[in-house]
C-alpha cells in the first residue's frame, strides 16, 4: 500500500494496519443519512468508542451536533490511513483527538514518537484537505491501572505534544488528567470498569461535563 510506504518514510512504525470494517459501518451509515455538517466531531480510539454504548454520547452532549468516530484500538497511523473516510464527510468546525495511547502499548518506548509524529501529521492533512475545521481539541493521552508500567511512557508523549499544541493556532491540549487522581495522587478505580483501562461510564458523564465549556469557546 503506497500510503503505509510513505507514512513509514516520514518515520512511522507501523506493525499492522486494521479495523477496515468499522471503516466500513461508518461509510455504510453516511450512505444511510448524510452526518451532520459544520459539527464537532469525535474521532480516535475505543476511548471515544466506547463513548456510544447506551446511547451515552449523544445524552452527554445532548444539544450540541456531535458525532462520533472511535474505532477498534486504533492507533495514529490508522487514524491517519482512513482520515478521509473519518474527516472529511462531516466537514467539522471542531474535532476533538483522541489517539496515540494504543500506540504506546503495542510499540511501547517507540510507540512515544508514533504518537508525537501521528497527530502532526494529522495536522498536516487537516491543513491540506480539511479548511472547514476552526478548532482541534487534543484529549491528553490517559494513564490507567493496567498499563502502570507504560506511564513514564505516556508522560513522555504528552509532555512532547502540549508543545505540538501550543505551536499551532487552531489546537489545544485538553489536560483532564487530574479528574482520574484523588487527592493523593492516586487512580481513582471508579473513573474505569473492570478491566482498569477503559473508563467508565460515570466518569463519561463528568469528562463530557468538562469538555462541554471547551468546545462552545470559540476559536
Amino acid at each position: 500500500n503506497q500510503s503505509i510506504e510513505i507514512l513509514k518514510s516520514l518515520g512511522m512504525l507501523i506493525p499492522k494496519v486494521g479495523y477496515e470494517e468499522e471503516i466500513k459501518a461508518f461509510q455504510e451509515l453516511e450512505q444511510k443519512q448524510k452526518p451532520i455538517q459544520n459539527g464537532v466531531l469525535f474521532v480516535g480510539d475505543s476511548d471515544i468508542r466506547y463513548w456510544n454504548f447506551d446511547n451515552q454520547f449523544q445524552n452527554d452532549f445532548a444539544g450540541l451536533p456531535v458525532i462520533n468516530r472511535g474505532f477498534g484500538g486504533a492507533k495514529t497511523w490508522e487514524v491517519l490511513m482512513y482520515f478521509n473516510e473519518l474527516i472529511l464527510p462531516s466537514k467539522p468546525k471542531v474535532i476533538v483527538y483522541c489517539c496515540g495511547d494504543n500506540d504506546i502499548a503495542v510499540l511501547e518506548e517507540k510507540g512515544v514518537k508514533n504518537a508525537v509524529l501521528g497527530f502532526q501529521l494529522f495536522l498536516e492533512q487537516i491543513k491540506l484537505k480539511a479548511p472547514s475545521v476552526k478548532k482541534i481539541l487534543y484529549l491528553g493521552i490517559h494513564p490507567s491501572p493496567i498499563d502502570e508500567p507504560l506511564w513514564g511512557h505516556i508522560e513522555n508523549a504528552n509532555t512532547q505534544l502540549k508543545k505540538v499544541c501550543a505551536d499551532n493556532k487552531i489546537v489545544a491540549y485538553v489536560d483532564y488528567l487530574h479528574l482520574l487522581f484523588d487527592s493523593k495522587g492516586k487512580l481513582i478505580a471508579n473513573c474505569f470498569k473492570e478491566d482498569g483501562l477503559h473508563f467508565s461510564p460515570n466518569f463519561y458523564k463528568s469528562f463530557a461535563n468538562y469538555l462541554i465549556p471547551l468546545i462552545k469557546e470559540k476559536p
